[in-house]
């Protein structure tokens, strides 16, 4: 079966944008995987590094050159920006593709593809090096599209990548468009997190990266057997979307549907090797609240629904232990150090495409007295939105009571906390014995006295 992408209208006009802006452009393509060989593009980003390069290397004399073909293209920053949009994107969506324009080529020329093929390949292979979290959660054996349209022809070709030693290679798809807009219905709900997990690794330097990776799969299998409810009720997984909002179009509060998680009861007293009774070197303690939010369509099921909100929970959880990682100048820690870490905090903001206000929303990670500010940079950079401070929603998750952090610092210090309170003992100790002393020599001057004066 051949594989299909659907794209809008906006998508087209975004694309002819870009060839008006540079001769050659690309940048990214954002989809949701309806069915397996099946991909509707949700949202197209040019590449916004090259031209921050260009700006400041430019004289006022001289005009903007983009890349003048795809051998031309940073595949470094291409990377980069895909592993940035990933961190942003909810859990329906995935960046699955790259996209390339050009005002000069036909899409039909051989060449095109060719060195499309070699650009997937360098870039794949930057994906995969370093420790990339949010990598871990998404699903594997995904092809990756390739979209190139030409303004010459008006058309657009768009091929998916299978990634090999050898090369990788290219299978043809059909591209679909989209004459109206598609209805979108938000899900929510908030994970509450409260877990401990052993550091079995006994080396005096421990990696503590491979430590949240182990505990990021640790929370994906408990998350996997979990049961989520929607509206307060269970599910049937098969019934769609459309079928489930005509039913429960009333129950619908503020345009989101409301979604629980319960996990699963861990303990099973019909196992008789059940309890384990392990020696470990230190722990890692995940504590808070995630909140999720995601955007579906009538063509899917309540069970993609269930899936995307675990996928959802997964990257937001994993996207803030990569934050913190990146900030480490040594990913290896000493086997007993303790750290206390404040992760950021998620704002969500909607998309606008030549002034239209998509309903859908993505998101970004602020720290504890960061500006708003930093999530409208991180917009346009990675995913070339021209939004406001206005746009950015702010209240889903609260700060934590700075209370908490000292607590916990307490605590830890409870163990030496004895010290202080014997060395107080010591010190009370020998200022008796001085005084004693003191009151001794004072009765023996006395009776000195009493001798000389009263013989």
């Amino acid at each position: 079966m051949t594989r299909s992408v659907t794209l809008s209208k906006l998508d087209i006009v975004y694309l002819e944008k870009c060839c008006a802006d540079l001769g050659v452009t690309y940048g990214i393509i954002i989809c949701q995987n309806m069915e397996p060989d099946n991909f509707l593009v949700v949202h197209l980003a040019k590449n916004c590094e090259e031209d921050v390069e260009l700006l400041q290397k430019a004289s006022e004399i001289e005009d903007l050159q983009g890349p003048s073909s795809i051998e031309d293209i940073s595949t470094q920053a291409l990377a980069t920006q895909w592993i940035s949009a990933c961190k942003m994107c909810p859990g329906t969506f995935n960046v699955q593709g790259v996209f390339v324009t050009s005002d000069k080529q036909n899409i039909d020329d051989d060449q095109i593809f060719i060195a499309g093929k070699k650009m997937l390949h360098d870039m794949h292979i930057l994906l995969n090096q370093g420790n990339n979290l949010c990598a871990s959660i998404d699903e594997g054996n995904m092809p990756i599209l390739f979209l190139a349209y030409s303004t010459a022809s008006k058309e657009a070709v768009c091929k998916a990548y299978t990634h090999n030693t050898m090369g990788g290679s290219f299978a043809s798809m059909n591209c679909h468009f989209l004459d109206k807009p598609i209805d979108w219905h938000a899900f929510e709900c908030c994970y509450e997190l409260d877990n401990i997990f052993p550091i079995f690794d006994d080396t005096q330097k421990i990696n503590i990266e491979n430590q949240f990776h182990r505990a990021i799969l640790a929370i994906k299998r408990s998350l996997s057997e979990s049961e989520i409810f929607i509206e307060n009720g269970c599910v049937d997984e098969s019934v769609s979307l459309e079928e489930f909002v005509t039913k429960n179009r009333k129950r619908e509060v503020n345009g989101n549907y409301k979604a629980t998680i319960f996990l699963p009861v861990k303990c099973n007293q019909s196992s008789e090797h059940f309890v384990k009774i392990r020696k470990f070197k230190g722990t890692i303690r995940l504590s808070g609240v995630i909140s999720s939010r995601i955007w579906c369509n009538n063509r899917n099921t309540l069970g993609d629904v269930q899936r995307f909100m675990r996928n959802d929970i997964l990257r937001s959880l994993a996207a803030r232990i990569q934050v913190y990682c990146d900030g480490l100048t040594d990913p290896h820690v000493s086997n007993d150090a303790i750290f206390i870490s404040e992760p950021p905090r998620r704002v969500f903001f909607n998309l606008f495409v030549d002034g239209t206000m998509n309903p859908i929303q993505f998101s970004e990670y602020i720290f504890r007295g960061e500006a708003p500010t930093v999530a409208v940079a991180q917009a346009k950079q990675v995913l070339d939105l021209d939004i406001s401070t206005e746009n950015i929603v702010a209240d889903m998750e609260g700060l934590p009571d700075e209370d908490i952090f000292s607590n916990i610092s307490l605590s830890n210090l409870q163990k030496t906390s004895t010290q202080p309170i014997r060395n107080s003992a010591k010190y009370l100790t020998r200022s008796m014995y001085m005084l004693s002393i003191a009151l001794t020599l004072l009765v023996l001057l006395f009776s000195i006295w009493l001798h000389y004066f009263f013989p």
